[in-house]
Order: structure tokens, then C-alpha cells, then sequence
């Protein structure tokens, strides 16, 4: 059975080899989750040593850094997984939403006006009242792009005169 305060004493001797794991692999650690991560690491490395297969230090060093690189893994899959479903919820909006346009007749004149891309802006970021950086993400394309489309479309729509667009 592990002592407790033995383990403290683990603790603060190596408790600067864990920050040198964090730096090395480039870790913005803010709120210590990849501390106390390595801490865990520590502790099971010091629960399972055996001394026939080395020195202690080599083997919590080992410990440590392995699992840092194990949490770094782990966080990038969920940041995929949650843009994937990012997309498909923006997707849907998109489908969703579609039903709330009312003037049929206006907005088709208006896209006849402007490019496919410079409609994409309109469409998301107008109409559905999506982020640059949503429409970005949604279309592929980096936030610079969707910033463009929207300055020419805007640069097209004030040149648009509204007054022949009565309905027929």
C-alpha cells in the first residue's frame, strides 16, 4: 500500500520533470489539465515500478511523456469529431432554415446579380445569420475568403437599384 505523504515526496521531486514534458512537447497548459494529467501518469508509474526493469526516473519519465502524448491524441480526436459535427448542424440549419425566405422573387433577382460565392455570403451570413468563420468552416475555405465575398457582394448590392424589382 502506498503511503500518502511518500508520495508527495514523489511528487515534488519530479514535479519539474513533468513541466519539462509539457514544455518539450509545446503544451499550452492553462488550466493544468495536462498537469494533473502528468500527475496521474506519475502516480501509476509509481504504483506499478518494478525495479527489475530499470531506473525510476527513466520509467516515470517514460510514463509521463507517453501520456501527455496520449492526451494531446485524445483532445485532437474530439476537436474532429466535434468540427465534423459542427458541419452537420450547420448543414442542417441550412436545410432547415430554408423555408423562412419569403420574398422568392427578390432574392432571386439578387443572386442573379452576384457570383455563386458572393451569394454564399449573402445566403449564410445574411439569411441565416451565420459567423464568417462558420461559413468558412461550412464552405472549406479560410475566414479571408468569406471576408471577400461578402465586400464585393456588399460593393454589388449598393449598386442595385430595388425600385424595377416590383413583382410582376
Amino acid at each position: 500500500m502506498m503511503d500518502d505523504q511518500e508520495f508527495e515526496k514523489v511528487v515534488v521531486e519530479n514535479e519539474k520533470l513533468i513541466h519539462y514534458h509539457i514544455r518539450s512537447l509545446h503544451i499550452n497548459d492553462g488550466n493544468k489539465d495536462f498537469f494533473a494529467e502528468a500527475l496521474f501518469a506519475l502516480w501509476k508509474a509509481y504504483e506499478t515500478y518494478d525495479e527489475s526493469l530499470g531506473s525510476f526516473s527513466t520509467y516515470i519519465s517514460w510514463k509521463i511523456r507517453n501520456a501527455l502524448i496520449d492526451k494531446i491524441r485524445k483532445d485532437s480526436r474530439s476537436k474532429e469529431i466535434e468540427d465534423i459535427y459542427q458541419s452537420q448542424v450547420l448543414h442542417e440549419k441550412g436545410y432547415i432554415i430554408e423555408d423562412e425566405i419569403n420574398d422568392h422573387y427578390l432574392w432571386k433577382k439578387i443572386k442573379e446579380v452576384l457570383t455563386d460565392n458572393q451569394w454564399k455570403w449573402v445566403y449564410y451570413f445574411i439569411i441565416h445569420d451565420l459567423s464568417v468563420e462558420q461559413i468558412a468552416k461550412l464552405e472549406g475555405v479560410t475566414r479571408d475568403a468569406v471576408k471577400n465575398w461578402g465586400r464585393h457582394a456588399r460593393k454589388k448590392l449598393k449598386q442595385l437599384s430595388f425600385e424595377g424589382l416590383e413583382k410582376p
